[in-house]
């Protein structure tokens, strides 16, 4: 009985270890400059603010696919009025996750008419890699745009499923990415 008691602890330790190394593997060991992304070299003009219910968002954007694998892991926290803005050229059914992520977030999809269609909220950040879920909106949600926010800022708020997004105009405070 106590040697297997022995063999069960062992291997519970190793399984540990394993878990640890392939979580530390699969970080991102890279440090990132804290500016998000160059505003050089293309042409498409992207709202460098949302606004939902009178409130200003002034939003980062990732629009290429590294931009958008990476998101906002790349930043240690976000102003209160703050987030990041991932704009899709086709709508469709979009999957988030918290890997490598410092800080909890909100996430809001929003369709192609402008309307918010899920919330996800307070979700904290991935400690392990086999362990991060992912987080989608209901099926055929058409979601053209996905904003992350600080945790508990729809709450505090009050922002919820069917409020209308609205996006700058203006070209001349628009991000060019």
């Amino acid at each position: 009985m106590l040697k297997y008691k022995i063999s069960s602890v062992s291997i519970s330790i190793i399984l540990i270890y394993l878990l640890s190394i392939f979580s530390l593997l699969s970080l991102n060991m890279v440090h990132y400059d804290q500016k998000v992304y160059s505003q050089t070299n293309t042409n498409h003009t992207f709202p460098s603010y949302v606004k939902i219910k009178g409130l200003i968002i002034h939003v980062d954007l990732a629009i290429t696919p590294d931009q958008q694998e990476k998101g906002l892991s790349i930043k240690n926290n976000l102003s209160n009025n703050q987030g990041m803005l991932f704009p899709f050229n086709t709508p469709g059914d979009y999957s988030f996750w918290m890997k490598d992520m410092k800080f909890p977030l909100d996430i809001i999809w929003i369709n192609s008419d402008n309307k918010i269609v899920h919330i996800e909220k307070n979700l904290q950040p991935c400690v392990f890699i086999l362990l991060c879920p992912t987080y989608s909106p209901p099926a055929n949600s058409n979601t053209k745009y996905v904003l992350e926010v600080n945790a508990d800022y729809t709450t505090k708020n009050n922002i919820n499923v069917g409020d209308k997004v609205s996006f700058n105009n203006n070209n001349s405070t628009s991000r060019k990415i």
